[in-house]
């Protein structure tokens, strides 16, 4: 019988070689883990939300019962941290367990989305972007920053800088500091918790999926600051803002994902996409609005030694062929909602691919019909290797348990090589 350190170098060269574009010894499989790993074992969302103690537990059955290739973390879908997105007042968030919200006790997050920049500030954001972050966006994001709004750093300058201080004596300005300092305690207790819980999964035996999250450059002023409907609008209205914007984002979106990374166990930066997908925007305005930022995160990742995992959400048939352009046998793409064998005919022989199979029939199929499915998917996208089995997104609460061990038991039986 295999130690966990054995276990663990078996499993991260069944992913290194589905990774590297060969066949391993079966096909790798790692569902996205959501609400299942917690309800499954008797945990309601809204109680993992406030108790840290309890994600993990429920993440050690998880890996210990089903056995995936891969563990990955709770603060994906910010379990245990409750107290400190209360205490932070963020309006644009709402989750299981918040007072005061209808939500169902084992829903994931819900993100509320609107515009958080206005039509007219786009000059005022790429001029004096600090400025404006400080001053507006995060007053409007988060109750306890409302006081910055008030703050103007132009008069601490030169002769100014002690009359200047006198905008400070402001109480509501003073308890906002307070409270953003004991924020920033609690997210380090946080973080400092997660990172070791990767270890120990690593210690288990398990590779730890994700070494750092970001997002690219489109998604992070559509999903942040103007909102789907306002961006799209904005594509024909003032294009020169939305690049020069998507432009000024790009350093971040990368710098971000390297900090990350530097003392992650994990192996791939998470980088979903959420306005990308066919009908959002044409194939053309794909190809200059989001895919040359996209494509640069990709390639500037690669070159600092990270691995990308790119997770298409949504139908992505037309964007096949700028996948291709990927360099190969360096990426994870994800596909949600694509025609499975076009995927294979043209991203896999450069980069290995994932999903396909839909997590609903994991809540409303029976077993005989998830077998036959997951059998049917490894015919189209197993031979030649470059294949990891994922779902089309998340393994939720509504999933028959044993829909669940047919589908890992299909895949570590009909995947072998």
């Amino acid at each position: 019988m295999m130690d966990a350190k054995q276990l663990y170098n078996e499993r991260m060269k069944r992913i290194d070689d589905a990774m590297a574009l060969k066949e391993p010894d079966r096909v790798p499989i790692i569902p996205f883990p959501g609400t299942y790993v917690y309800t499954h074992y008797g945990y309601s969302m809204s109680e993992v939300m406030y108790d840290v103690n309890k994600a993990r537990e429920g993440l050690r059955k998880y890996v210990q019962e089903y056995e995936p290739d891969m563990a990955t973390n709770y603060s994906s879908f910010f379990a245990g941290q409750g107290d400190m997105l209360e205490k932070m007042g963020i309006n644009w968030l709402q989750w299981a367990g918040r007072p005061g919200v209808n939500i169902d006790r084992n829903s994931i997050h819900q993100y509320i989305e609107k515009p958080y920049l206005g039509d007219e500030e786009y000059p005022e954001l790429l001029t004096d972007a600090s400025g404006w972050i400080l001053n507006k966006y995060l007053p409007r994001s988060f109750k306890i920053m409302e006081p910055l709004a008030k703050i103007n750093f132009k008069n601490t300058l030169s002769w100014q800088a002690s009359a200047g201080m006198i905008q400070f004596i402001d109480p509501s300005i003073a308890e906002a500091f307070k409270t953003m300092g004991e924020v920033g305690s609690m997210a380090a207790e946080y973080f400092k918790g997660a990172g070791a819980f990767d270890r120990e999964m690593a210690e288990m035996g398990f590779p730890v999926l994700r070494a750092a999250s970001t997002g690219c450059a489109f998604d992070q002023l559509s999903d942040t600051l103007r909102g789907t409907i306002d961006t799209m609008a904005d594509l024909y209205d003032q294009p020169e803002n939305v690049k020069s914007a998507i432009e000024m984002f790009y350093p971040s979106t990368l710098n971000s994902a390297l900090a990350q990374a530097k003392n992650s166990v994990g192996k791939f930066v998470f980088i979903p996409l959420h306005k990308g997908l066919d009908g959002f925007m044409s194939p053309k305005q794909y190809g200059e609005f989001y895919w040359p930022t996209l494509k640069r995160l990709i390639d500037d990742l690669i070159k600092a030694g990270c691995t990308p995992w790119v997770y298409t959400e949504g139908k992505y048939d037309s964007r096949l062929e700028f996948l291709k352009e990927i360099e190969d046998g360096k990426v994870l793409v994800h596909f949600e909602d694509v025609d499975m064998k076009e995927a294979k005919k043209i991203v896999g022989p450069h980069s290995c691919i994932s999903g396909g199979f839909r997590s609903r029939l994991l809540e409303v199929g029976t077993k005989e019909q998830v077998v036959e499915s997951v059998k049917r998917l490894l015919d189209i996208c197993a031979p030649g290797g470059g294949y990891i089995f994922d779902l089309s997104d998340t393994l939720d609460a509504a999933a028959k348990p044993e829909n669940v061990e047919a589908m890992f038991d299909t895949v570590k039986t009909y995947g072998k090589y």
